[in-house]
């Protein structure tokens, strides 16, 4: 899950950002709740957020001076995505921001589909940027950065059956995933869509999800309050031991070995 935080100066709707919007459900984890620009930029400062939600008009910075303030302090991939929230009398300021860098808006009231939608497109847009990233970097032929190159796959595979497999991935990879049941809510049989995700990506199902698991929990490895059989359990393995294996065979050394060699930290497992 990605960090997201939101900045809005009017209380009911900020609790409601908070606690009505199923943010997990796009891939993102809500990481902090500001009331005004200084505090989302703040905030923004400890967090890293990938995607910042803010309102135009705030008390102090508003939300065109927190899109400056961002771009000056964050650089390339470590730039977070700003979406802006509107009223129809600030349409205007919402086109300016966009130009200045923001990634998209929406007008007041929200409408719960075109929030979804947006964020949809944020988590794409991420994931396609983490993509061009880490190919560039695995270029090194690191095992690490070659699997989350390979796991950080573009939006569209060009087969929208493929794709929904993929979303499902991304969306519930922490639990129990089979294509049965994903071919089951498409309206097609397993073997169908084994065969059309194995033409689209080159890989079955049961690969792609074991490389995406463990490829979020390279991620994972590196905050080093996280024990690795907690870290297991974040990615759907309930065995720390199988993870394990399967985390060595993929990536050539152990989580335990990988976060020693990234970090200095010693760890379990």
């Amino acid at each position: 899950m990605r960090p997201l935080i939101v900045a809005e100066d009017e209380e009911l709707f900020r609790r409601e950002l908070c606690v009505a919007v199923p943010w997990e459900e796009y891939g993102f984890m809500l990481s902090g709740a500001a009331e005004d620009g200084e505090s989302a930029l703040r905030l923004a400062r400890e967090q890293r957020p990938a995607v910042v939600l803010t309102d135009v008009r705030m008390p102090g910075l508003d939300g065109l001076e927190l899109v400056r303030a961002l771009a000056a302090e964050f650089e390339g991939d470590e730039r977070p995505l700003v979406v802006l929230v509107t009223g129809h009398a600030d349409f205007d300021w919402a086109r300016e921001a966009v130009r200045l860098g923001a990634f998209d808006y929406l007008l007041k009231p929200v409408d719960d589909a075109e929030l979804a939608a947006c964020m949809r497109r944020a988590a794409a847009a991420l994931d396609e940027r983490e993509r061009r990233s880490l190919l560039e970097r695995a270029a090194s032929g690191n095992p690490a950065l070659v699997l989350l190159a390979e796991s950080a796959a573009p939006a569209s595979t060009g087969n929208p059956f493929a794709d929904r497999v993929a979303e499902r991935v991304r969306d519930a990879y922490v639990r129990a995933l089979s294509l049965e049941e994903i071919a089951a809510s498409l309206g097609v049989t397993g073997g169908h869509l084994a065969r059309v995700f194995k033409k689209a990506t080159g890989r079955t199902f049961a690969d792609y999800l074991a490389r995406y698991r463990v490829a979020r929990s390279l991620e994972l490895l590196r905050d080093p309050a996280l024990r690795v059989g907690e870290v297991a359990d974040l990615v759907g393995y309930a065995d720390q031991r199988y993870f394990s294996e399967l985390f060595r065979r993929l990536v050539g050394v152990t989580p335990s070995e990988w976060r020693q060699g990234r970090t200095g930290h010693r760890g379990e497992g």
